[in-house]
């Protein structure tokens, strides 16, 4: 494993960035146009194939997380990592079940308010990882 001058992994640092930019982007989308975000997830959901592949993409991401960032640590880099996870059981979950596309439906109808909470959480987990990858 290549370590930097303070002992974090450089892949750490690369997905402490890469994640950083996406979390941000995507909050910001979330809290300043949930509706068009609600309307984008509702498109995936009533197109079977399209969920698949979306679940699909979701555990090959996952997967590669964990490949390559299986950190189990008291810090802020087991965040990483338990996006693999969840990339990993989300993706698995889907693939295997429509039960779990129906959880993911009853998230997508919720409130502007509370796709506008969500949009703040990724933003924030956004800024936090960028601000550990990039600083």
């Amino acid at each position: 494993m290549i370590v930097d001058l303070q002992g974090i992994s450089v892949m750490t640092l690369v997905f402490a960035k890469v994640y950083g930019i996406y979390f941000c982007a995507v909050g910001l989308a979330i809290l300043l146009n949930p509706a068009r975000i609600r309307s984008w997830y509702e498109g995936i959901l009533a197109n079977k194939n399209l969920a698949m592949v979306g679940s699909t993409i979701g555990l090959i991401i996952g997967a590669f997380i964990l490949a390559t960032h299986h950190l189990v640590v008291p810090d802020w880099p087991f965040i990483i990592t338990l996006i693999g996870y969840w990339g990993v059981v989300m993706g698995t979950a889907a693939l295997i079940s429509d039960h779990a596309v129906q959880i993911v439906r009853r998230i997508v109808n919720q409130s502007d308010a509370v796709y506008r909470l969500s949009g703040v959480a990724w933003l924030l987990l956004g800024v936090f990882l960028a601000m550990k990858g990039f600083v």
